[in-house]
């Protein structure tokens, strides 16, 4: 890459970083039912409001080596990793997917990483989030559809509808039952991907929740009965296939034909 693509790239990083801090915000604040705008940020621990320096977006908490300025309190790493993963993946976009999805892969990074740290700190993804991102999403996709409109509407109906089996199903072994937050989100990315892409983020997110759980158990990090947050597995999960999801099917379907024959 030339000088021009460098600079390029480090200035999405910077939008995405500063996004990624706001979606912080959205994330910790909404299923609280706090405004965004107010009060302005503060320690959890001893209230004190965060300066300038503090609010600066990944250096902030390096600089503070991850505690407060006043009371030494720890700053939960979700506010570094989510400003990391704005600014990482705003810069990648433009490489990774179509110039024209480019209007669909920013609100959906957007989203999926309000919701994750949603999910991750109290594990929650608020309706307040999700009912305006599907309105949202419906609108883009009724003006760029590359699929047919009947695919992003089947996808939305097979993404949700397929995790209430599973959720059903659950119940009915005696086994905690998916929760609706999840199914939402899952109908959502099928309203955004389609078909094709929602079924294979549903194999791949099962896949990344239960390796990441079993993992963790193995690590004595989990106990086996307690409860995981899903859908930051549905959110890498959905983007991985938003990017590389055609590619795959067609590494996947072109191993299935060679072991076939």
């Amino acid at each position: 890459m030339g000088w021009e693509a460098w600079s390029y790239g480090i200035f999405l990083f910077m939008i995405g970083a500063a996004c990624g801090s706001f979606f912080n915000v959205v994330g910790i604040r909404v299923p609280k039912g706090i405004s965004v705008a107010a009060p302005r940020s503060s320690c959890g621990s001893c209230g004190r409001q965060l300066n300038a320096v503090d609010l600066i977006p990944i250096f902030g908490w390096f600089i503070r080596r991850g505690k407060c300025h006043t009371c030494q309190a720890s700053i939960s790493p979700i506010y570094l990793v989510g400003e990391l993963a704005g600014g990482m993946l705003f810069a990648a976009l433009p490489w990774l997917v179509a110039r024209d999805e480019l209007w669909i892969a920013y609100p959906l990074v957007s989203v999926l990483l309000m919701l994750t740290v949603s999910d991750l700190a109290y594990m929650l993804l608020p309706n307040k989030i999700i009912y305006p991102a599907m309105l949202g999403f419906a609108a883009l996709r009724l003006w760029l559809h590359p699929l047919p409109l009947w695919q992003y509407a089947a996808g939305f109906i097979l993404g949700g509808g397929l995790l209430v089996l599973v959720s059903l199903a659950a119940a009915w072994m005696g086994r905690p039952a998916m929760g609706f937050g999840d199914i939402r989100l899952m109908a959502l990315v099928g309203l955004v991907m389609g078909v094709k892409l929602v079924l294979m983020c549903i194999f791949l997110s099962a896949f990344l929740g239960s390796l990441i759980g079993l993992g963790l158990i193995a690590a004595g990090k989990l106990d086996r009965r307690s409860p995981m947050p899903y859908g930051p597995f549905i959110a890498v999960a959905g983007l991985l296939c938003f990017c590389f999801g055609d590619p795959i099917l067609t590494w996947y379907m072109d191993l299935v034909v060679w072991q076939a024959f």
